[in-house]
């Protein structure tokens, strides 16, 4: 693959895969969330590159800043209210766990050697209508781009070497 954004989100979903065996299933979010009964395994992380900005720098040269937002989704869970009891509510809250166990695996992680490190920007809860719970985990990341840098071309000068002519003979 070319693209510096394919390489990206196939080595997040890599590294995720390798290490982080309590997710059942990654993609690219497409949306499948929004679906009344989403075609994935639970829990499942859902991965979206956004809010790239470039910013020119020499020789045509371009620096890539943007978000790796990756949605943490779980199935519902019994209730965490006061009156739940607390094997439950523990069971319920398990997804804090998950996210932080996965938020391990990527913090400070180079997704290549083109870009930089993943560094958490923030985290927060989707508020849903349905009973599904979905964390929004933020990571920073930022990437040069030399796909279309210039190309220098020289020109190499002949050597003409002429005799030289002796006048004093």
């Amino acid at each position: 693959m070319n693209s510096p954004f394919a390489n990206i989100f196939l080595s997040i979903q890599s590294r995720i895969k390798a290490n982080a065996p309590f997710i059942k299933h990654s993609d690219q979010d497409l949306g499948q969330l929004k679906a009344a009964r989403p075609a994935v395994s639970w829990p499942c992380v859902l991965i979206a590159l956004e809010d790239f900005s470039f910013t020119a720098l020499s020789e045509n040269v371009q620096q890539a800043r943007g978000t790796v937002v990756l949605r943490l989704a779980f199935p519902p869970y019994s209730s965490t209210s006061s009156a739940t009891p607390q094997p439950f509510a523990e069971q319920a809250l398990s997804y804090y766990d998950i996210e932080w166990q996965l938020h391990k695996v990527l913090q400070g992680w180079q997704p290549s050697e083109v870009c930089g490190r993943l560094d958490r920007v923030t985290t927060t809860t989707q508020k849903r209508n349905d009973n599904y719970r979905v964390r929004e985990m933020r990571y920073s990341l930022a990437f040069d781009d030399y796909s279309t840098r210039y190309e220098q071309s020289f020109t190499h000068a002949a050597l003409v070497i002429e005799p030289v002519l002796n006048i004093n003979a």
